[in-house]
């Protein structure tokens, strides 16, 4: 039996079937839905964990894509590259309803979006073609562009747009040079609908900002307690938790046993550390969970980032933690470079290069690299948004390799990392028959990580 032919879970339709039935000379509806009725669940992008389901009402989706038809300044004359695959919120929302909401065009780039490695080929063809207004897409799809001559006449363009993650400074300003195009961030989330804030269209951009909330919503940045409790707002330029409240906010979970503390209050707790301006707008300072905290000291991955993607052959940097014994946690970070930079003169950059490079322009000199790890290519989810858990693992990995060796004096271990745990990370040590006696030797070694551990033998 194809996939085709397997049975539909009750309550689930299928297109095609669905579509043999309709009246092919008129419009047919069902029952009137209001706007508490749900519309449509959305997962949620798994940066930080396993997805969640969203629950939408029709309330929630019109709030958000309204909003984002007013602060895109969006027209009948407006065309948009929409280079997300279409399960995911952004694409749905802020670049399809919104658009649609004002008559414009939205031009769907594939089913595998700017992931398409013809689409990012032929990018700038396209605009020319169907003479796109909005442009652009994720940061790591940006900093793909970079890699390709515009090779046609895309001055149809008005602006360009960048959303799903923080866009490093230094991508944005290349492609801003490079399109003749002003970049303005979008903030948005699966729990509100899709949209949180924009860095309005008709307006001169704020470099590093995700611009002002929603029509009808509201956003304030709370101070975050020792206990995980958040109180009054933060001042302008502290930074401090997001929280947003509005019509455009989820009622919850469709597991409402995963609504937790992100629903409480009235208000969504967003998870996003944030500050604002005393103008209102809005500046992501990273994911609470993100934070990287040596010896007390928080420190915000983007300070890292930001330095080594200005740097002329990296194409991205993620930086995240890894365990210490004293400090709790240290930062490394891991590079991809940019294709053919090995072998173009005066762009080969060597870990040690990097690492020299990036500590001037990071100011806080608690948050300078311990290590860079330069690696073929930085993980993403099906969105294109960096995936950290891998990396935090991989880190863990090869702390935890290189301890066993020094202690044991043989790499022959068999080291199992994996996100979990009461804390976050568990590891499984397998020694070999020759390594079995070491057992207590490995064991102490990794006393006083902040990570679950089980040292056991071979069988």
């Amino acid at each position: 039996m194809s996939l085709s032919d397997a049975p539909l879970p009750e309550g689930v339709i299928g297109f095609a079937p669905g579509l043999k039935v309709q009246d092919g000379s008129k419009l047919t509806f069902g029952q009137a839905r209001g706007g508490d009725d749900v519309a449509a669940y959305f997962h949620t992008g798994g940066t930080t964990g396993l997805p969640k389901l969203v629950t939408h009402t029709h309330r929630n989706q019109i709030a958000a894509a309204f909003g984002g038809t007013v602060l895109q300044d969006l027209s009948e004359t407006d065309a948009i590259t929409n280079g997300l695959p279409l399960f995911h919120v952004a694409a749905t929302i802020s670049c399809g309803l919104s658009f649609f909401i004002a008559g414009a065009n939205v031009i769907v780039l594939s089913p595998a979006g700017m992931r398409n490695p013809t689409i990012i080929k032929n990018f700038w063809k396209i605009i020319e073609r169907y003479r796109a207004t909005v442009i652009g897409g994720v940061p790591t799809a940006l900093a793909a562009l970079l890699n390709v001559p515009v090779d046609a006449d895309i001055s149809s363009a008005r602006y360009s747009i960048s959303g799903a993650s923080l866009l490093p400074r230094a991508v944005a300003l290349a492609f801003q040079k490079m399109t003749g195009t002003t970049i303005h961030e979008i903030l948005g989330m699966t729990e509100t609908g899709g949209l949180v804030s924009i860095d309005p269209g008709a307006g001169e951009p704020v470099l590093g900002s995700v611009g002002v909330r929603l029509p009808y919503s509201k956003v304030v940045v709370r101070k975050l307690g020792a206990d995980g409790s958040l109180s009054e707002a933060c001042a302008p330029h502290e930074v401090g938790v997001m929280t947003i409240s509005g019509p455009n906010v989820t009622p919850g979970y469709k597991d409402k046993s995963q609504n937790g503390d992100a629903l409480r209050d009235g208000y969504l707790d967003s998870g996003d550390l944030a500050y604002t301006d005393e103008q209102g707008r809005l500046f992501i300072a990273g994911r609470s969970k993100d934070l990287i905290i040596r010896s007390g000291h928080n420190i915000d991955p983007v300070l890292i980032e930001d330095a080594l993607q200005s740097h002329p052959a990296v194409a991205l940097a993620a930086a995240v933690g890894q365990p210490d014994k004293y400090a709790g946690e240290l930062p490394v970070c891991y590079v991809a470079l940019k294709p053919g930079t090995q072998a173009k003169p005066g762009t080969q950059a060597t870990a040690d290069e990097l690492k020299a490079y990036a500590e001037p322009l990071i100011a806080e000199r608690p948050a300078w690299p311990k290590q860079i790890i330069v690696i073929d290519a930085i993980p993403v989810t099906s969105v294109g948004k960096i995936f950290k858990p891998q990396l935090r693992t991989d880190a863990v990995q090869r702390l935890v390799a290189q301890v066993i060796a020094d202690a044991v004096g043989s790499s022959d271990a068999v080291i199992d990392v994996a996100a979990g745990g009461k804390r976050g990370i568990d590891v499984t040590v397998t020694l070999p028959a020759a390594l079995s006696g070491q057992q207590a030797a490995v064991e102490k070694v990794l006393e006083g990580y902040l990570f679950d551990y089980k040292v056991q033998r071979a069988n």
